[in-house]
């Protein structure tokens, strides 16, 4: 996502980052629920597990559960900047199976 802020005459585009975001890994044929962090290391990109939900379909009861009992908010979560917004947002990806950026995310294969 880019915001725009006004410099001078023209206008200067912002990126804005998010702490993590959502992804999926298979394991011995179950479908695990991570939010993960990527940065930079010298030229390499690596990513770094920051949150684990689970296996479905336990995951996505998890974050039922979370998103029902903000008073609960994981203060892990909470720590690493996430808020209930992003808990909307993941479990609207997963029901849906697409991401926000429009990729595709389908758990259930």
């Amino acid at each position: 996502m880019c915001s725009k802020t006004q410099k001078g005459a023209g206008f200067m585009k912002v990126k804005t980052t998010e702490p993590g975001y959502l992804a999926k890994q298979k394991s011995k044929g179950k479908t695990y629920l991570f939010i993960k962090k990527t940065y930079r290391e010298g030229k390499r990109v690596r990513s770094k597990s920051l949150y684990s939900f689970g296996a479905m379909p336990e995951a996505l009861e998890r974050l039922y559960w979370i998103r029902d009992h903000p008073e609960r908010f994981p203060r892990k979560l909470e720590e690493k900047g996430f808020t209930l917004a992003h808990i909307y947002k993941w479990v609207l990806a997963i029901e849906v199976r697409q991401k926000e950026n429009g990729a595709p995310f389908d758990v259930y294969i």
